[in-house]
């Protein structure tokens, strides 16, 4: 039997112990000196009897028994195994390195809180550690110089100044038409600079780092008038839909991990992330962030063109995202679901102090 580590894997200090964590999996766990140097000494595919002269306290068995231990918990691979075959794919496509890996892959894992457990929460938090200031002042009168800031405006600043997130939701339809001017003015391809030489850039009305177009939109549609309930691809080059992914559609709060005042809402739209487009051209990490940066982008458009129909599309990056990517027929080393707009009716808007 050959073995070798994670390419996946990370290892800190924890007072006298260490912490192997591998990111790929999702596994993480205590251990000693000696798992160290196992793991040091597995850099390529080694047979596990070679490992036997190394270590002479220990009995051939015990190594044995110890490299299984390893490879349960995710820092050992056993040749032609499943979990080998996907560090595989992670170590030839993923190019951005083990931190930004480290970072994307160990935060799409976690627990989140009710809204109703984050406010108790947080009502027992600031009774110990008041919050920060969430706004600075400029105090000095002589130096702040006041900006003139006329008093009517035009569109589209009426339709920014209108834009909330509401999470009262009625149990109503929207159109096809508003979804497709959604998707229309936030991920349509609106022109091509032609690069015989390279690969012609898809132009479109938010901004992309090197023009690389590394999101694809989907559709999770359950009141949507002119879209039977599915989920559907959104074609930005053709600005069409296509159905694909499940053929039953969860329930919308399950999707998004337990935000269950979601179900009332029409539809979902998930911005997934191809970073083997950014990868080609930045092999440096920076591009992560910036590939993440441009959701936002996306988002925002999609937020006021729902605003100008008298809708709310509601920002979100809670989910299940392992669900999520099933749910959508996406996933992979490189490819991953990041930002979802939750787009509905409001209901009845939540008090707010004018500005």
């Amino acid at each position: 039997m050959r073995v070798k580590r994670s390419e996946s894997l990370l290892i800190l200090l924890e007072d006298d112990r260490f912490v192997f964590h591998n990111y790929l999996r999702q596994k993480s766990f205590l251990a000693n000196q000696t798992a160290l140097e196992i793991v040091r000494q597995l850099n390529a595919w080694t047979e596990v009897d070679s490992l036997f002269a190394s270590f002479p306290d220990y009995s051939q068995g015990s190594i044995v028994k110890a490299i299984g231990q390893l490879a349960d918990l995710g820092a050992v691979l056993i040749e032609e195994s499943e979990a080998a075959a996907g560090d595989a794919a992670f170590s030839k496509e993923w190019l951005w390195g083990p931190f930004a890996a480290a970072y994307h892959f160990s935060t799409r894992v976690g627990e989140f809180m009710t809204e109703e457990e984050g406010g108790e929460r947080l009502r027992e938090l600031v009774k110990v550690i008041p919050s920060p200031p969430l706004y600075q002042t400029n105090d000095n009168a002589e130096t702040a110089i006041p900006l003139p800031v006329r008093q009517n405006f035009g569109e589209p600043f009426k339709t920014m100044a209108r834009r909330r997130t509401n999470r009262v939701l009625r149990d109503a339809p929207i159109s096809v038409h508003q979804v497709a001017e959604c998707l229309l003015f936030s991920m349509a391809i609106t022109a091509v600079i032609e690069d015989e030489d390279i690969v012609d850039l898809p132009l479109k009305m938010t901004p992309s780092g090197g023009a690389r177009n590394p999101y694809e939109a989907y559709v999770c549609a359950r009141r949507v008038d002119g879209l039977a309930p599915g989920v559907y691809h959104y074609s930005a080059m053709q600005q069409s839909l296509q159905r694909t992914g499940a053929d039953t559609l969860p329930a919308f709060g399950d999707l998004l991990a337990g935000q269950h005042w979601s179900s009332d809402a029409a539809a979902l739209i998930f911005l997934v992330a191809n970073f083997e487009r950014p990868m080609w051209k930045y092999h440096d990490g920076t591009a992560y962030r910036v590939t993440a940066i441009e959701a936002g982008h996306i988002a925002q458009n999609i937020m006021l063109v729902a605003t100008s129909h008298d809708l709310v599309a509601n920002p979100t990056g809670a989910m299940d995202f392992k669900r999520v990517e099933e749910t959508l027929g996406v996933g992979g080393p490189t490819q991953a679901v990041l930002y979802c707009l939750i787009l509905g009716v409001p209901g009845e808007a939540a008090a707010q102090r004018p500005a």
